[in-house]
């Protein structure tokens, strides 16, 4: 039977819709895998359309920046994130051509908040983002639940405890003020607040130096203020738990990285 150019691109156009998530969809009714996806993916939208949809099903925008060409990342919080008091309290969601792809609660829940977590915890966040984006795949990134409360990259590395300390003082809010190094600033619940830090574009690169464009969103970087003093996760564990993917030869290639963020971070309250 002869196969015309039509034919072709039929049969193409359905083997690129089969093939087009990397991972599984999400079925939030399903049990707790023992397995983890960082991220879940959705079709491509423009990133306006992505913004009003995740308005209507009841996220806060609170900034939308592009750490590298050709990637936007629209932060977002509600009140279920909010209330975690915690690094959880915002999430990115990056828009590019390929791909909607946000940051996993499941996943940053368990590593940031330990026992504390429960895999349904985040159920009312992630119907949100299906409501708003459609259906959500996994992607490759990817870590065992039981281990992400206590990952570390390698042994004797920084792990969720480990923050450092980028200022102090009594007026550290108002230095945030007009500041082009803040991206945004959110006042948790329990009185903390929660700043995303704009790095500067030559910091940014270290993920263009290992292929990471498609997880830009792990930028902005965040710092958080309680009782007069300012600290952000160390980098060594954030850029690690954020690409669990990554290999020594990759880290290595971003050795410089983690001191210029924290360069970056510290500017902001000076």
């Amino acid at each position: 039977m002869r196969i015309t150019k039509i034919t072709w691109a039929i049969l193409l156009a359905i083997f690129t819709v089969q093939t087009s998530a990397e991972g599984t969809k999400l079925d939030i009714s399903a049990a707790a895998p023992q397995v983890l996806s960082t991220y879940y993916a959705a079709k491509a939208q423009s990133a306006d359309k992505v913004k009003s949809a995740l308005k209507a099903n009841g996220f806060t925008i609170l900034a939308v920046t592009a750490p590298i060409k050709g990637s936007t990342v629209i932060t977002v919080t509600n009140k279920e994130l909010t209330s975690t008091n915690s690094w959880l309290a915002t999430l990115n969601v990056l828009v590019n051509d390929k791909e909607v792809r946000i940051q996993s609660p499941l996943y940053f829940g368990t590593a940031y908040l330990g026992s504390t977590a429960k895999y349904g915890n985040f159920t009312a966040t992630l119907k949100s983002f299906q409501a708003a984006l459609g259906d959500l795949y996994t992607v490759k990134d990817e870590f065992a639940a039981e281990k992400l409360p206590k990952y570390q990259f390698m042994m004797g590395m920084a792990h969720v405890d480990d923050t450092i300390k980028v200022g102090e003082g009594t007026d550290l809010g108002a230095k945030l003020k007009e500041n082009k190094y803040v991206a945004y600033s959110l006042t948790l619940p329990n009185g903390a607040t929660l700043v995303g830090h704009n790095l500067v574009s030559r910091t940014n690169k270290f993920l263009l130096k290992i292929d990471a464009a498609d997880n830009a969103h792990i930028l902005p970087y965040r710092s958080m203020i309680k009782d007069g003093k300012a600290v952000m996760l160390d980098p060594k564990y954030y850029l690690a738990v954020s690409l669990p993917l990554l290999s020594m030869g990759e880290f290595m290639k971003i050795a410089s990285a983690p001191a210029e963020i924290e360069k970056d971070i510290k500017r902001a309250y000076k």
